[in-house]
C-alpha cells in the first residue's frame, strides 16, 4: 500500500481512499461502516457483496468489498439483502418440508436473473426448478460453491430466496448424514476410522460413497 490517495464514490458520494486498500477498509476509514455489511472480512461469507462501475468505461461487475482494492474513479453500489429469520433444517427432508419452510418456492417465473447474477456461476434457476421436483441431492451439489452473497435473492422480483433454500437443503441433508452415523453409538468410532482412511484417494472415494448412501461401507 502506498501513501497515495484516490477518489471513489459510493452511492454518489465522493470519498478519499488510500490506493491499494480494500473497499471495506476505505469505507471504515471514511466513517461509513454501515454502508456495506461485513461478516468474516476474509472473502468467505459474501456479506459485503457490491457491484462496481469504472469511470474509464471498463465493464463493472460483482465483487466482495473486503477483498477488492480501491481504484481511482471507482463507483460502488452495495447489494443489501434484508435480514431473514433462519429456518431450521430437518432430517430426511422431503419436498413438503421445503414448501412449508419456503412458501415462495413456486413463485419462480424462470426469468434467469438469479443465474446471471451469481458470481460463482451456479445454475441457480435450474436448481430452483430441481427443488420444485424434490431433487435435493443435485441441489446440494449445485450450491456447493455458494458464498451466500444474496445476489440471487436481491435480483429476484418474486422473492424466491434461492440461496436460503439451497443452504437449507444442504444443511438438512447434512443432518440426515449425521443421524445415519450416530444412530448406532457403538459403531461411531469404527465409522470415523473408516472415513478417515490414511490414503488420500481411498478417503475421497469413501467420502463420495458415504455422501451417496448415508452409510459407511455400502454403495
Amino acid at each position: 500500500m502506498t501513501g497515495k490517495t484516490v477518489e471513489i464514490k459510493i452511492l454518489g458520494k465522493t470519498i478519499q481512499a488510500k490506493a491499494g486498500e480494500t473497499l471495506v477498509h476505505a469505507l471504515w476509514a471514511a466513517g461509513m461502516p454501515e454502508s456495506v455489511k461485513t461478516g468474516c472480512a476474509g472473502g468467505v461469507c459474501g456479506a459485503c457483496t457490491v457491484t462496481l462501475r469504472y469511470s474509464d468505461g471498463r465493464p463493472g461487475g460483482t465483487e466482495l468489498a473486503c477483498m477488492k482494492p480501491v481504484e481511482a474513479g471507482m463507483e460502488i453500489f452495495p447489494c443489501p439483502v434484508e435480514d431473514d429469520n433462519p429456518v431450521l433444517p430437518v432430517a430426511d427432508p422431503e419436498l413438503s418440508h421445503l414448501q412449508s419452510a419456503f412458501p415462495t418456492l413456486n413463485r419462480c417465473t424462470k426469468c434467469g436473473s438469479c443465474t446471471t447474477a451469481c458470481p460463482m456461476s451456479i445454475p441457480v434457476m435450474d436448481s430452483v426448478l430441481r427443488m420444485q421436483k424434490g431433487e435435493f441431492e443435485t441441489v446440494a451439489e449445485d450450491f456447493t460453491t455458494c458464498i451466500h452473497c444474496g445476489l440471487c435473492r436481491f435480483v429476484c422480483e418474486d422473492k424466491v430466496k434461492p440461496h436460503n433454500m439451497g443452504l437449507w437443503v444442504r444443511r438438512s441433508l447434512g443432518m440426515s448424514r449425521n443421524v445415519a452415523i450416530t444412530n448406532n453409538e457403538d459403531n461411531a468410532e469404527q465409522e470415523w476410522r473408516y472415513l478417515l482412511a490414511e490414503d488420500r484417494g481411498e478417503r475421497l472415494q469413501r467420502a463420495r460413497q458415504f455422501r451417496k448412501s448415508g452409510r459407511v461401507g455400502e454403495t
